[in-house]
């Protein structure tokens, strides 16, 4: 009996300690439940105490638990920096005056289910955080789960901690993703919750010959479907060459209304882009081995099926060196092209994303219907997605300034050379290019997390990069070859049959001969 106390006695001390005191080890590929590179740097760069402030009811238990897991999460933050001021509040005693102070900075009572002793209850509990560096405080009103709570607490950091915004201008005048459309609202909801008040969205015209703003420092070229002026992509040219940093998502195809049939898309910009080292292929491409569903509407039926245009790249064609996409395992880029890279002076380029070793290029004018047959031809990786970096030359280095085109076709007088001089050359910046518009367009998760990468990699540097694409996307099998498949289709037919009887005629010669052995000794 003694025994059976000292046994439960250590086991509940065990217990209690294990909730303040414990040790573990992330053993996932990727150590997907330890704080990333990205968050040790923006902790190891605070220059002043961030006070860090929990506000969690201890009741009921599933809060509780919650509470512990944050508790757990911020213990991790705060054994890498020494500024951090981490504290813990308990807000079951406060008082109405309290609670008021509490809604006056954004913290408010939520109501939660709860079962007790059989029976459903409403709850009024605390799940905040509050982040507060040099007067400034942001918070994190409700949290419900660590899932994400590792990429809200590093960018909340940042914007506290960040002493000006930055600018991501959308370009728009040719037909692109607008980010003011009525359509494109999911969007930008999105990007303002990504910038956490470390960039600004807005709209860039540059129409009337109109400079891209100064306070610009990313641009994003998403899908234009007219053509270029020569002013106009002199502007981008001179964005460029001071710095700016900018985002190219060039469809290589338009479709023809209520279709699936396609003709080449000319956006004007192929011949800057070659200058600046990246050549966009006229052309479509197809993988034959790793290619996305896509639904399609026959009759009064949708059916999901294999879409070879859909391109899908899987995680062994993604370049690892990159920040943008070195953590990502999927990505669909549906009607794209291929972008290769020529090396220039004074830059370095990565491809970013690559089809499979059956990729194909088609060209010409395209029926993309599902069941439309593909023809033959020679296969191959392509690149679909490039970055390059360094200093660039002016691709209107040596040209007169264009003239603007009004809209009457006629070109006014361009500006004198005192008026405004051409830059020639850039300062050191930074350009991905991507063959379609379209995962962007259609809003699918894993390109929605390619394009986040690639603006903040940008606009912010590797910052938040390496937390966001902590998440899972996709596990694909490998593709198993014909010889494979027709392996284990007879091993399973034949093989395992066969094994069955080799077990039994094995043990019934066993028997047979103890049965032997048994006689034997009986008559001796």
């Amino acid at each position: 009996m003694a025994f059976v106390v000292i046994l439960f006695g250590i086991l509940a001390l065990m217990n209690f300690v294990s909730t303040r005191r414990f040790i573990r080890a992330d053993l996932t590929e990727d150590k997907r439940y330890t704080i990333s590179g990205a968050t040790k740097n923006v902790l190891n760069t605070l220059d002043d105490i961030v006070t860090v402030t929990a506000y969690f009811s201890t009741e009921p238990a599933e809060v509780a638990q919650i509470r512990r897991d944050v508790r757990d999460v911020l213990d991790e933050y705060n054994a890498f920096s020494k500024n951090l001021q981490i504290d813990f509040v308990n807000t079951a005693d406060f008082d109405e005056g309290q609670k008021q102070e509490l809604r006056f900075r954004g913290i408010q009572e939520v109501q939660i289910n709860v079962v007790k002793k059989d029976k459903a209850e409403i709850a009024n509990v605390y799940m905040a955080i509050g982040i507060g560096y040099s007067g400034k405080e942001e918070v994190l009103p409700l949290v419900q789960s660590t899932a994400n709570l590792e990429y809200e607490l590093t960018s909340t950091l940042l914007k506290v901690t960040t002493k000006e915004a930055k600018t991501v201008g959308f370009l728009t005048g040719h037909d692109e993703i607008d980010i003011d459309a009525q359509n494109s609202q999911g969007l930008r909801t999105l990007l303002d919750k990504n910038a956490k008040g470390q960039y600004n969205i807005t709209s860039v015209s540059l129409q009337g010959g109109k400079a891209v703003d100064a306070a610009v420092a990313t641009l994003v070229v998403a899908g234009p479907r007219q053509v270029l002026t020569e002013r106009e992509k002199y502007e981008l040219d001179q964005f460029i060459m001071r710095g700016g940093r900018t985002i190219f998502l060039v469809d290589s195809v338009q479709f023809q209304p209520n279709t699936l049939q396609a003709a080449p898309l000319s956006t004007g910009l192929n011949d800057m882009l070659a200058h600046y080292g990246v050549t966009l292929g006229n052309n479509l491409l197809v993988d034959r081995r790793f290619h996305d569903t896509a639904r399609f509407q026959q009759g009064f039926m949708t059916v999901i099926q294999p879409y070879p245009y859909f391109v899908k790249i899987v995680k062994p064609n993604f370049s690892t060196e990159h920040s943008v996409t070195n953590q990502l395992e999927v990505l669909t880029l549906p009607w794209t092209s291929s972008v290769d890279v020529v090396a220039r002076e004074g830059n370095t380029a990565a491809a970013l994303a690559k089809t499979s070793e059956f990729g194909q290029s088609l060209q010409g004018y395209y029926n993309l219907m599902p069941n439309a047959q593909i023809p033959p031809g020679d296969m191959q990786p392509y690149a679909v997605a490039v970055a390059v970096e360094g200093t660039f030359a002016s691709f209107y280095a040596d040209k007169e300034i264009p003239p603007v085109v009004g809209t009457d076709g006629e070109a006014s007088v361009a500006p004198s050379a005192d008026e405004r001089a051409t830059q020639t050359e850039s300062a050191q910046t930074q350009i991905i290019v991507v063959g379609t518009a379209q995962f962007l367009a259609q809003m699918r998760p894993d390109g929605i997390n390619f394009f986040l990468n690639a603006v903040d990699w940008l606009t912010l540097g590797d910052a938040l990069i390496g937390i966001r694409s902590h998440a899972i996307t996709d596990r694909p099998l490998r593709a198993a070859t014909e010889f494979e498949k027709t392996f284990y289709k007879y091993l399973s037919i034949v093989g395992i049959p066969l094994l069955v009887v080799i077990f039994g005629l094995l043990r019934y010669f066993l028997k047979r001969r103890a049965k032997r052995m048994v006689e034997t000794y009986s008559t001796t």
